[in-house]
């Protein structure tokens, strides 16, 4: 029981320092280096370094345990797909909207894979959703993908402020709130990764 309640103690520090980390990191962009989060911020990069290591982890994973590589890789290439998107300013230097073709070309590798290696995919699929990183996971990709993009329109903000709209205030909202919901998929796969050498048995 004692344990127990440690361990959720120490759950909740580690999600409050990542809030105070995504608050301290929007600050040092706004207040120190003042960029108003744009495409090239202390953000932005963090955000992406964040996106790889998630995507290393569960890459590495798929290297190490055979039984679980079809899902590993599933869940790497979404989370590299994802990075991809994040650099679309990078890729926009080749062409407009170029960073499409590359994401593509990972997720059809990553899902031909999985065709390949059906029960490796189920399998591995199954072990993370049955194991309770999994729900933080979730929160996570609910705040990147549907939080983030609903609080962030630009119709909420302009009501809000009115005829003082500012697009800096938008997007501060916006990337705090994706920044945070990384971290805490970064948080999940780490937990994963801890916990994953039973699994290889699964």
């Amino acid at each position: 029981m004692k344990h127990t309640l440690l361990k959720h103690l120490l759950n909740f520090i580690v999600l409050a320092l990542g809030a105070v980390f995504t608050a301290l990191v929007i600050w040092l962009d706004v207040a120190v280096f003042k960029d108003g989060v744009q495409e090239i911020s202390a953000t932005e990069i963090l955000q992406e370094l964040t996106l790889l290591a998630i995507s290393a982890l569960f890459f590495l994973q798929a290297k190490k345990h055979p039984a679980l590589r079809g899902g590993m890789i599933l869940i790497g290439g979404f989370f590299f797909c994802m990075l991809i998107r994040e650099l679309d300013a990078l890729f926009d230097q080749i062409h407009y909207g170029s960073w499409v073709y590359f994401a593509s070309l990972i997720a059809v590798y990553c899902i031909v894979w999985a065709c390949i290696t059906p029960k490796t995919s189920l399998r591995g699929l199954s072990a993370f959703l049955a194991h309770p990183a999994c729900h933080y996971m979730v929160c996570g990709l609910v705040l990147i993908l549907v939080f983030s993009r609903v609080f962030g329109m630009n119709l909420i903000w302009k009501a809000v402020m009115q005829g003082d709209y500012v697009r800096e205030v938008k997007n501060i909202v916006e990337e705090g709130t994706e920044m945070m919901g990384y971290l805490l998929c970064l948080g999940s796969a780490i937990a994963f990764w801890k916990r994953s050498e039973p699994l290889k048995m699964l």
